[in-house]
């Protein structure tokens, strides 16, 4: 028989019940604020992941004329090298790779099928390897030009030199000639090949008066000026008249000696331009 209770076992009885609802409230609650804080934490690291990518993304569109380069790739596949030891060294074992006919090879073979099996005899091997090398990134610099800019010639001249080694029984004259020589009349307008900034204008040296113009990472340079229009820091534009045809400087005659250059590696302007 169930017996009745008091009035202060009422009391407690009602207490007891209400505080193990509200308990079980402030439980729920715990648990929802819980779920939703770590739902906005996973909104916030997603969205953070979203902002790296489009940061990844800008970079490589920015620097894009850098990515493709040697330098980069030479950089990237120096990690691997390096990652692929560690690993390596993890394991006691050989990384090996497999290429696309199924033959299995070292990741650290090396190959040079772009120099002819018999130039050992003739040449020293790290003289070919830094001649293959040269090759082939002026190669991959002259593609990167071709797609990503645009050039004009700067002058119609005759090409008197053109770039790279070269023969001559004047002293004055180099062996191995940097840019390419175009002839014309003293005075003749030279225009900028392709627009930038103008980060040197100068008479000194064997250039003479020549100036630089830099678009990103490449620098195009015109010597051996009679006269120059523009200052350095002036931003110009492609076909813009920046000076005049001269002899100033290391020169034989009057001529535009006309340059490109990617970083500090001179490229042959005939594999962008007609002459």
């Amino acid at each position: 028989m169930e017996r009745i209770l008091n009035e202060d076992e009422k009391i407690k009885r009602a207490e007891e019940i209400y505080f193990r609802r509200n308990n079980r409230n402030i439980s729920i609650k715990q648990n929802d604020n819980i779920k939703n804080k770590k739902n906005i934490k996973d909104k916030i690291i997603l969205q953070l992941l979203v902002m790296i990518n489009i940061a990844v993304i800008i970079f490589f569109i920015q620097n894009k004329d850098f990515v493709f380069t040697t330098e980069f790739l030479g950089v990237l596949n120096q990690y691997n090298v390096n990652i692929s030891s560690k690993v390596a060294e993890f394991f006691g074992s050989d990384i090996k790779e497999e290429t696309n006919n199924g033959v299995v090879e070292s990741a650290n073979q090396e190959t040079n099928d772009t120099v002819p099996e018999n130039i050992s005899a003739i040449v020293p091997q790290e003289e070919i390897s830094q001649i293959s090398s040269s090759i082939n990134e002026m190669e991959l610099d002259v593609e990167n030009l071709k797609a990503a800019y645009s050039f004009i010639k700067p002058i119609e001249g005759i090409v008197t030199s053109p770039f790279g080694a070269r023969e001559s029984e004047n002293k004055n004259v180099t062996g191995y000639h940097t840019g390419m020589d175009l002839a014309a009349e003293s005075g003749t307008y030279i225009k900028a090949s392709m627009g930038g900034i103008v980060t040197l204008v100068s008479n000194e040296g064997d250039y003479g008066k020549h100036v630089k113009i830099r678009c990103n990472n490449v620098t195009t340079l015109y010597a051996h000026c009679s006269n120059i229009f523009v200052k350095e820091g002036q931003i110009v534009a492609q076909g813009q008249d920046i000076g005049a045809v001269g002899s100033t400087g290391n020169s034989t005659g009057p001529h535009l000696h006309f340059e490109i250059r990617v970083e500090d590696r001179f490229i042959d302007p005939s594999k962008i331009l007609q002459f």
